[in-house]
């Protein structure tokens, strides 16, 4: 039940940070640098040989809210920096799935953010996403 409620709260403070540093309109607007103390998560974080300064914001709102959301001490860094990665790529690749274009992908990111923003965002959340940050938690 503990590592329920973990995601739970790992998952809020994931996608409710994405819409933190301005206002993205795609997966790849705004590139800039990795936060200073996630550089030498990087490999961890971005999981697929990214560029650390090139880095688009959304990725970058999400990896801030996923590492703070995350760091309860249950958990070592290296292994939350590969979860928050590991959720991100996951949940990007599921919304490009399962939609027609990168404007829809995105608009359901944004979508699952919003939803998450509500009261019981994540008890209603499409259970293929669930899915898929208990997936990148093991």
């Amino acid at each position: 039940m503990s590592k329920r409620i973990i995601l739970i709260v790992v998952a809020l403070f994931i996608l409710a940070a994405c819409g933190s540093s301005g206002k993205p309109e795609s997966f790849i607007d705004q590139p800039g640098p990795l936060q200073t103390e996630y550089s030498e998560l990087a490999d961890e974080l971005l999981q697929s040989g990214e560029d650390l300064n090139g880095v688009p914001l959304v990725q970058r709102n999400f990896i801030e809210g996923c590492m703070k959301g995350g760091q309860d001490g249950s958990e070592s860094l290296i292994s939350l920096a590969n979860s928050c990665g590991c959720s991100y790529k996951a949940l990007v690749a599921f919304v490009r799935e399962v939609t027609i274009s990168d404007i829809e992908a995105f608009k359901a990111f944004e979508a699952f953010d919003k939803q998450l923003k509500d009261e019981d965002g994540f008890a209603n959340l499409d259970t293929r996403v669930k899915d898929i940050f208990s997936s990148c938690q093991s």
